[in-house]
């Protein structure tokens, strides 16, 4: 299967202080960022469930788990995967890509995305698609 979104392992510098993980380098993402943000989830909670046509997103769990859904609306690949901090994952959506994740545990999830694009709500570049419940 050919699909445009991706999953890029990282491998995080560890030492006797802790551990760094590049989620958003040059070389692997090759755009102009424009806004990157933090999300808290609750149990429960499903985020996204949309799509952009100019915006492209990098995502990458920081605590707890996440259960992503994406559909790519060119090629019609669809995937859902659970991914937790300790994947050490960096999930790439590029435009047209419906994504929505989930937080189905007892433990608040926090995800760090690195997006393409400032929102605007003067020009939302959103469209929603629901792909999870």
């Amino acid at each position: 299967m050919d699909t445009r979104f991706e999953f890029i392992s990282i491998n995080p510098f560890r030492d006797k202080r802790g551990s760094l993980k590049k989620i958003a380098m040059k070389s692997r993402i090759g755009t102009e960022i424009e806004e990157v943000y933090v999300l808290y989830s609750n149990k429960g909670a499903v985020r996204g469930n949309h799509y952009h046509k100019e915006t492209s997103e990098y995502f990458s769990v920081l605590e707890g788990t996440a259960f992503f859904s994406l559909k790519d609306l060119e090629t019609e690949d669809f995937e859902t995967v659970k991914i937790s901090s300790d994947d050490n994952i960096i999930v790439k959506v590029p435009v047209n890509v419906v994504h929505a994740f989930k937080n189905d545990t007892d433990q608040p999830m926090v995800m760090l995305a690195v997006s393409s694009r400032e929102y605007n709500p003067d020009d939302d570049d959103t469209y929603p698609m629901v792909i999870l419940q």
